[in-house]
């Protein structure tokens, strides 16, 4: 079977395919109108007809027969139908995809689209007059993914066109004088049947020491990668699969590919592996996004209900025995699902039973994610590993893998940290709360053991394998207290009561144990995390700090995490100070408290009142933002002073700070940086979020030596001298903003009001940071 080729797919016109299809629906219309007047007709006649002897024995029988061969030759004609309908409306998607991308943005980029004789595509730029053809590296990464989409265009069709051609075939059959050999109602029934036969396959093959080829793992790879959010395709591959299987496939071609070095294999079972895990999160996501409860002890078709769900957990409680190089790998279940679970987003339905169980089971037994008992363990086997993603360690503890999966589906995220495990009839635990799982009490302590994730299973390589895990554990309690997935670019979005009241506990939970999230902490891999939920709740900090806003200055974002109480200040201060000790999230927290500020102040003097006080709304403005500067500049200076080294601590600092601008961008989006109540946009946008950059640039980074020294001579001086930074800071962006009013700034009434922002800045944290 030829390949079909970039030139094949780009000139070729599918008009015929379509009119092929439309001719075949009229003869399967016809062919329903035959089958049924058989049916109805000659047989229902022919079997009251009172025959006997000759007529009985062979006249009756060739009736029936004849008359079934009508119902199958519909049958076959719907089938053949329904291949050319989906292939041709599968071209015709991908063609179109695959002409806007060379007809439209390769030549937008000035980009030559050629096609190779293995029926790939080369992209080039093209000469420029009055140009040397430099390219910056980010055009030649445009470049390079734009010839990534097109040849996977060039491929997927080559799969539909394959499909279909098998599908064809099996439906016409080898018998020419009989119809109806393969039925099917769509491509995707072609394509996820073709997909667990390769699975099944390597099952198969696995058991007597071979394994698939790199060409049926190609073809694997491109079904899984083209159909991994088409619910019909998905939900037939699983069910047909079942758990247990398709657990253990995927459990033998991740240690295949891991162990015996070939990148090509292992690229692709990477491939395979994330396809699988995207296909699991549509295959379990209920339709119209709700769980029907009717689905408890049954199966849904439209997706793997709770039938399926409850098979699952069963199988991930129990170990899966392999051979591997004459040695014993015996991974649970879950382990195996862990792998899967870091890709896709996941329905809450399905995603928090499955994490309940797996913390439960955790909490059971705790050292239930050793891969294989020791004596079983041969030489090299240091090598194996379950995750085949860059980073996220090598898979054998699944909470990695669960909790990156929490981190891409926000509700089920949100909701898991509200949950609890324990404290039922027969599970022999206590009622336990997810958060104090994963954080610890309100002292601090009994959280979750972080056992490193090494094949050796009770090995210690290193506390680096840890790392994994704790990070997951960040992006996870980001995607639960934004709503959005942790790596998401999408604007801020309004909170719900539940996302603020778990960024609370964490606030809390951060501000009582500091020691725990700083420095060589036991969760201090979460600090940039910390960094992110802070810019998301920047409003509501500053409303904490601004004691309330009557004025209504500070923009609201959805519901407000409860800090009402005497002493959540000082909480918002321990927990500021203690998460800026890491440099990352001291830069995010510092954009958006810019951004933030910026905007308040700019609001509040645009909208000034006739009878109200430009010193006195300006102050009121501007406190809120410098009490957090002014904690976080603590915290800076501490992480600064207690370094090894402390000047490439201080560097650290500056290039956080100096690296993208994504938080600012985000802001931007969510309304701030409106001029005069005007909302920015393009160009505009792109000015505001580089006036906010360089606000920080100028007032923030540091000489790093000069930084250290000082630090290192005298910390309440170099303190004091960052409130002199801060209040002049304050008052230089008072200034601006009243200029942008049309305020003039060299009024008595503008200057008086610049002198107090620039005390009230000063003085903002001179009672709780003395």
């Amino acid at each position: 079977m030829g390949r079909l080729t970039f030139d094949d797919l780009y000139q070729v016109s599918l008009t015929s395919l379509g009119s092929a299809a439309d001719d075949w629906k009229e003869v399967v219309d016809q062919l329903e109108t035959l089958a049924r007047d058989a049916r109805d007709g000659m047989v229902k006649q022919s079997e009251a007809a009172r025959w006997a002897g000759v007529n009985a024995d062979v006249t009756r029988p060739f009736v029936r027969k004849t008359g079934k061969e009508f119902s199958d030759a519909h049958t076959e004609a719907k089938a053949i139908w329904a291949m050319l309908r989906d292939a041709h409306a599968d071209l015709v998607a991908v063609q179109s995809a695959l002409k806007e991308a060379v007809d439209v943005e390769a030549k937008k980029q000035h980009i030559q689209v050629t096609g190779l004789p293995d029926g790939t595509v080369s992209c080039v730029y093209l000469h420029q007059r009055d140009s040397n053809d430099a390219q910056t590296q980010e055009q030649l990464d445009y470049k390079d993914r734009l010839e990534s989409r097109i040849n996977n265009l060039i491929a997927q069709a080559d799969e539909i066109d394959n499909s279909a051609s098998r599908a064809l075939k099996k439906i016409h059959g080898n018998d020419s004088h009989n119809f109806g050999h393969a039925k099917y109602d769509s491509l995707d029934d072609v394509q996820s049947e073709r997909a667990v036969q390769l699975a099944k396959k390597s099952l198969a093959k696995y058991r007597d020491g071979g394994e698939l080829s790199i060409t049926e793992l190609t073809e694997l790879r491109q079904l899984l990668a083209y159909n991994s959010k088409d619910r019909e395709f998905t939900v037939d591959f699983y069910k047909a699969l079942g758990p247990k299987d398709a657990l253990r496939f995927q459990a033998q071609i991740a240690l295949d590919a891991s162990a015996e070095g070939d990148k090509t294999q292992f690229k692709l079972a990477h491939s395979i592996q994330k396809g699988m895990g995207e296909a699991l999160a549509t295959a379990t996501r209920p339709p119209n996004g709700k769980d029907d409860p009717s689905t408890a002890f049954r199966e849904d078709r439209d997706y793997l209900g709770k039938a399926w769900q409850t098979e699952l957990k069963r199988v991930g409680r129990e170990r899966i025995p392999l051979d591997m190089n004459n040695s014993r790998v015996e991974p649970r279940g879950y382990q195996v699902l862990g792998t899967l679970l870091r890709h896709g987003s996941y329905d809450k339905s399905f995603l928090v039973p499955i994490a309940d169980d797996m913390v439960t089971l955790e909490r059971k037994h705790p050292n239930a994610w050793s891969w294989a008992d020791n004596a079983y363990a041969g030489d090299g086997m240091d090598k194996f590993g379950l995750n085949l993603d860059k980073d996220g360690g090598p898979g054998w503890d699944p909470m990695t893998g669960l909790l990156e999966g929490l981190g891409h589906s926000p509700e089920a995220s949100t909701e898991f940290f509200h949950g609890s495990t324990g404290g039922g009839e027969h599970d022999g635990l206590k009622k336990l709360s997810n958060l104090d799982y994963f954080l610890g009490d309100k002292h601090g302590e009994n959280a979750r053991q972080w056992l490193p994730d090494a094949t050796g299973g009770t090995a210690s390589p290193g506390a680096e394998d840890k790392i994994f895990g704790k990070e997951a554990l960040g992006h996870a309690l980001e995607s639960a207290t934004s709503g959005r997935p942790y790596d998401s670019d999408a604007p801020s979005k309004d909170h719900t009561q539940e996302e603020a009241d778990v960024f609370r506990s964490v606030v809390k939970k951060v501000a009582a144990s500091p020691e725990l999230f700083k420095g060589d902490g036991e969760l201090a891999p979460i600090a940039g995390s910390l960094g992110n939920m802070s810019a998301e709740y920047m409003h509501d900090i500053q409303r904490v700090y601004a004691g309330g806003d009557d004025a209504g200055l500070i923009k609201h974002t959805g519901a407000e995490p409860d800090f009402s109480e005497a002493a959540d200040t000082y909480t918002l201060n321990q927990f500021l100070k203690t998460t800026a000790e890491d440099p990352e999230a001291y830069a995010t927290i510092t954009r958006a408290q810019e951004a933030v500020s910026s905007e308040t102040l700019r609001e509040a003097i645009a909208n000034l009142g006739p009878d109200e006080d430009l010193g006195a709304i300006a102050e009121t403005a501007v406190v809120p933002g410098a009490r957090i500067e002014g904690n976080t500049a603590e915290g800076r200076a501490d992480a600064i002073a207690a370094a090894d080294d402390s000047v490439k601590k201080a560097e650290e600092y500056n290039k956080s700070l100096e690296a993208g601008d994504g938080w600012l961008g985000r802001f931007v989006d969510l309304g701030i940086g409106t001029l005069n109540n005007i909302p920015v946009a393009g160009d505009a946008a792109g000015w505001v979020i580089e006036d906010f950059r360089e606000a920080v640039l100028n007032h923030q980074v540091k000489d790093p030596e000069e930084a250290a020294q000082k630090i290192q001579e005298n910390r309440d001086a170099y303190i004091t001298t960052e409130r002199v930074e801060r209040a002049q800071e304050a008052k230089r962006a008072f200034y601006e903003a009243a200029s942008r009013a049309g305020l003039d700034t060299e009024s008595p009434e503008v200057t008086r009001a610049a002198t107090r922002v620039y005390n009230a800045a000063y003085n903002a944290n001179a009672v709780e940071n003395s």
